[in-house]
């Protein structure tokens, strides 16, 4: 095991992992445990730093920074949401989130299972799928394991596929796992592409929609103009900006680009954290479609 401390500025670490970009951080005993890559680890909050334990293969405290501020300062960020009159009002709930540098498979396989679906069934299906199909981490708090490799969910026999409670979503998994492995995405492509032609590409991929294209392009591709819609974010945008009037989320993503521009996915976050947290409340953890 190595252990190090990382200063890490104006960050809130649970706000930050519960924010609905990624399904596999839990909380344990004050701390964080989860699995970047095919490192294993356990964050412990301190005051402006973490603790960080690492097993499994080595990671550097400078690609735990780079994973934990994936699009940059997240003050920075935040000094610049304050323009906005309503965001100004949100930002003392919600300070502290930072938008994480996530492997784009494994955010576009999470968000698949996303669909229609509530957080802790998509937590346990994700689970599933890692202990069946990625590979073990030992550590001295017990076995992890690696999120799977488009190889191997493509490969994977439907009874284990079933068995991880996919549901509806198996074929369309399988098939866009089948894509990517035989290098018909390329991530990399789709990271330097302008946003709209990066969507219509996700797009095409089976079980794709637009709402889980955003998912990718911010919390995968870095793209921070995409703003994803979903029940919690659409509510406060139709609450808090349009008086309660109902807009669709194509309608909302346009009008979202054009009012935050470059920060739309910051302010998509701190409204998701702002509706699902101080707002509504968590009824039923829903995770929209």
């Amino acid at each position: 095991m190595r252990t190090f401390e990382l200063v890490t500025p104006g960050l809130h670490l649970r706000r930050t992992l519960g924010c609905g970009q990624t399904f596999r951080w839990t909380w344990e005993d004050g701390a964080a445990r989860g699995v970047v890559g095919r490192a294993a680890l356990r964050l412990i909050p301190l005051p402006g730093c973490l603790q960080a334990e690492v097993e499994g293969e080595p990671l550097s405290p400078e690609a735990l920074y780079a994973y934990l501020f994936g699009c940059g300062s997240v003050r920075a960020a935040e000094r610049r949401l304050c323009t906005d009159s309503v965001l100004r009002q949100i930002l003392p709930h919600t300070r502290g989130i930072s938008i994480l540098a996530q492997d784009p498979w494994e955010v576009l396989c999470s968000f698949l299972v996303s669909q229609n679906n509530n957080i802790p069934k998509i937590r346990l299906t994700i689970e599933r799928l890692c202990q069946a199909l990625g590979e073990p981490i030992p550590t001295s708090r017990g076995v992890s394991f690696t999120f799977p490799s488009p190889d191997r969910m493509a490969d994977a026999p439907v009874r284990i596929l079933r068995a991880s409670a996919l549901g509806y979503r198996t074929d369309s998994l399988r098939a866009t796992a089948r894509l990517v492995a035989d290098g018909r995405v390329d991530f990399e492509a789709l990271r330097q592409a302008p946003l709209e032609e990066a969507r219509a590409a996700l797009t095409e991929l089976p079980g794709v929609g637009e709402k889980v294209a955003e998912c990718v392009l911010l919390f995968g591709l870095g793209h921070e103009e995409a703003f994803p819609v979903d029940v919690w974010v659409r509510r406060a945008v139709e609450d808090l900006y349009f008086g309660g009037r109902s807009r669709t989320p194509r309608a909302i993503r346009a009008w979202a680009r054009e009012r935050f521009g470059s920060l739309a996915g910051w302010a998509q976050q701190h409204l998701y954290h702002f509706a699902r947290n101080c707002r509504y409340g968590t009824r039923g953890e829903a995770a929209g479609a």
